[in-house]
């Protein structure tokens, strides 16, 4: 979307609403960041997870074709045997299989990310929300439609999980050889560190991080494979894809499909890469279009790209390939953790022991850095999924006068916390969250490339047989690495499944619920709704009533609604709309139908207000912030305009606009009024009916109200009219009766 249309409903369920920090004005735009700065954004942000795989991807590899091999040893005498390592545990042709896998591995994520899924971005963004943004910007049938939206959400579930166990795992790796409770107790603290800074944003946490991964990480994991690698040149055969295929024959089908599962260990993060490209673009030139892609100077895809190749995998290579030549050369080291077999060793012990206790430092700043990729993700995929309705209002700030994507959510970042804690007490080590860890990955993986086929074919108008081409080879490797991870289902996978279950059921719920309130309001305020001048007809009859009486007040006729009589009042009321009012031919809001119904007051003066925001961080503050359209006969409506960086004020607008003499309204005689939706069960609801609505319920009763994203909070001149909605078997419908206004008495007018 170009711009989200935010404000206090009335009864238009689709809205979507974002919280910013208050923040001034600038008197110029900001600089924007050159693209060296944000390919050391993107280094610090985006490949922390992938680029901490090293800490435990060899070590798993080659503990579980140890164990492959000798599934036949009792569960103690196996463990022995890691514990003391050997030369013999793994021959030649093993070692370069399993590094050849990894390579490979790296490879696909390289041409599935960087070379082709990375050009869908959406305004920017990335993620399977953005290519439903993209799907849904397409004018015909879409085949299959309904069960993408099924799919869009599943994704968005499935990669919240892989968010709580990836900062687990890689500080559960990096702090393995302390021992098991020393490694709890100082992930513990790393994570709470980690969570608590979010606050501060994608540029400040991703520049900090990003000189530490460009300067020391990668660099020091490439010097430390580098020196095994020039001992053993012949490691280079792995890049051979035979020696991966020969290792996966070597063992039955089913310990095929394990390796294939622990593989994808080396990959974890790469959605990431598609995922976080929204934290790098530059979106404040203008507003953009309603869902397409950016100019490629202005993606963040250039600088995500450009970090990967350059820096990023020539690195992870050297360290994977100087692992995989310690084995060859020395053999498996104990426990199979290769990462730390690598670090340097001089002959004297307090030497060594010195330099263990820098990598050990090292590495436990990386897996630090490791969570940035997965909690970045998520709260861009959290800010799309609330803008496409699929989420719940919640507290959404902007942390950037440049990239509209960079966002800060407090409650998904807590709510984060609170699982990664969970998720560490649970699984106690890296080598027993491996076990859970892939499902979630693959399966993003999976539904990511379903969703570029359909771009390249719906939006981008791809031949169908160029877009099987491509992108069928891609979903046969995807589905390959999915069904390898389904057999860690009983060994720990059902814990990110469980997870994503649980939040796909409250998206969908929200959905459901949101589009059956948005049906109700549609009829009753548009199809069954009165427009305009209907308000316009009744403030003519109570200006006829009032000079009537002044001439001949025997003869005064009555406005009546049934036994209620219509009056008008001298006060001013706001009414907040969903929608842009600016004619006659609008229809009148729900919380004034409501209001008049329940009052049976027409106030004198009537201002309708709509906030609308835009991709920019600020409003030009003339002549375009405010729309005011006179209507006549003492009506206005006014459509004001605020960057994502602002925080809209319905009191200082008002007040502006009178100060400007736009609007005619006394400051102390205004009355704000917002509507909220009342959610009545029917009497024809069956069980699961009534379950699903008790839980949408809950979430609405845990989201943000429109009207304090509105900066209001609950005062003397606030006024909340609620609008009853009963949720019905087929359908739910505004429970409120239709408004009738006649005149009674001699010569009523009709």
């Amino acid at each position: 979307m170009s711009h989200t249309e935010t404000s206090s409903t009335d009864g238009a369920a689709d809205e979507s609403d974002h919280t910013a920090e208050p923040t001034p004005l600038p008197t110029e735009s900001p600089r924007p960041r050159s693209l060296w700065v944000r390919i050391r954004e993107a280094t610090g942000t985006v490949y922390g997870d992938i680029g901490t795989s090293v800490l435990y991807t060899t070590m798993e590899i080659t503990r579980e074709t140890v164990r492959l091999k000798n599934h036949h040893l009792p569960h103690n005498e196996l463990n022995a045997l890691l514990l003391g390592g050997g030369a013999d545990l793994l021959n030649r042709n093993e070692v370069l299989g399993g590094l050849s896998l990894v390579f490979w591995a790296l490879m696909f994520v390289t041409i599935k990310y960087d070379l082709l899924v990375m050009r869908a971005d959406d305004r920017g963004e990335g993620g399977t929300f953005a290519l439903w943004s993209l799907l849904q910007g397409y004018t015909g049938r879409v085949v299959g439609i309904t069960v993408l939206s099924y799919l869009v959400v599943a994704a968005a579930g499935l990669l919240a999980s892989d968010g709580i166990i990836t900062p687990s795992i890689s500080m559960l790796g990096a702090f393995e050889p302390l021992g098991e409770t020393p490694a709890i107790i100082a992930t513990l603290c790393c994570l709470f560190v980690m969570f608590k800074v979010q606050w501060r944003g994608t540029s400040k946490i991703g520049g900090f991080f990003g000189w530490f991964m460009l300067l020391v990480w990668f660099p020091w994991i490439a010097l430390k494979g580098l020196p095994w690698i020039i001992r053993r040149p012949d490691i280079f055969e792995a890049v051979n894809p035979w020696f991966a295929l020969q290792f996966l024959m070597s063992f039955p089908s089913a310990g095929a499909f394990v390796l294939l599962g622990v593989v994808v260990l080396a990959i974890t993060g790469g959605e990431a890469k598609f995922v976080d490209i929204g934290h790098f673009a530059v979106t404040n030139h203008e507003p953009s279009s309603v869902s397409e892609s950016l100019p490629p100077a202005l993606s963040g895809r250039y600088p995500v790209m450009i970090s990967w190749l350059v820096f990023v995998l020539p690195c992870l290579l050297l360290n994977y390939a100087g692992q995989a030549a310690y084995i060859l050369q020395e053999g498996v080291p104990p426990r199979g953790n290769c990462f730390y077999a690598l670090t340097p060793k001089f002959g004297d012990d307090t030497t060594n022991y010195v330099m263990l206790v820098i990598d050990l430092f090292l590495s436990a700043i990386a897996a630090f850095i490791a969570s940035q990729a997965l909690i970045t993700g998520l709260f861009s995929i959290t800010k799309q999924a609330i803008e496409l309705g699929f989420m719940p209002r919640c507290d959404v700030r902007y942390t950037s006068h440049e990239a509209e994507g960079q966002v800060y959510l407090p409650a998904v970042n807590w709510l984060m916390f609170a699982g990664c804690v969970a998720v560490t007490l649970s699984f106690r080590s890296a080598g027993n969250l491996a076990a859970a860890y892939g499902i979630a990955v693959t399966a993003t993986m999976v539904i990511t490339t379903l969703f570029f086929g359909y771009v390249t074919f719906y939006r981008w108008r791809w031949p169908i047989w160029l877009s099987i081409l491509v992108c069928l080879p891609i979903l046969l490797v995807d589905l390959t690495f999915f069904t390898s991870n389904l057999l860690k289902i009983i060994h720990g996978g059902y814990f990110p499944v469980l997870i994503a279950i649980a939040l796909t059921t409250i998206m969908l719920t929200w959905q459901w619920g949101r589009s059956q309130l948005s049906s109700a309001f549609y009829r009753f305020g548009v199809r069954e709704g009165k427009k305009l001048d209907w308000l316009i007809a009744l403030r003519d009859m109570l200006d006829d009533l009032e000079l009537t009486m002044q001439e001949n007040l025997p003869y005064a006729r009555k406005l009546v609604q049934g036994r209620r009589k219509i009056v008008e009042s001298d006060r001013a009321a706001v009414f907040l709309c969903s929608r842009p009012i600016r004619g006659i031919d609008d229809y009148v809001p729900i919380v004034l139908r409501v209001f008049l119904k329940k009052y049976g007051v027409l106030p004198s003066y009537i201002v309708f207000l709509h906030v609308r925001q835009i991709s920019q961080p600020y409003a030009k503050v003339t002549p375009s912030r405010y729309e005011v359209f006179h209507l006549g006969h003492d009506i206005d409506s006014v459509v004001a305009t605020f960057g994502y960086l602002e925080q809209p004020s319905v009191r200082e607008t008002l007040r502006e606009l009178q100060s400007a003499k736009q609007i005619r309204i006394a400051a102390d005689r205004w009355i704000i009024e917002v509507g909220e939706e009342d959610v009545i069960a029917g009497q024809d609801l069956g069980l699961l009916q009534q379950l699903r609505l008790w839980l949408f319920r809950w979430i609405l009763r845990i989201s943000t109200p429109a009207h304090k994203y509105l900066g209001l909070v609950y005062d003397a001149a606030i006024s909340k009219e609620i609008i009853p909605v009963v949720f019905n078997r087929d359908d739910a419908k505004v429970a409120l009766p239709e408004l009738e206004i006649e005149a009674t008495g001699e010569g009523s007018p009709a």
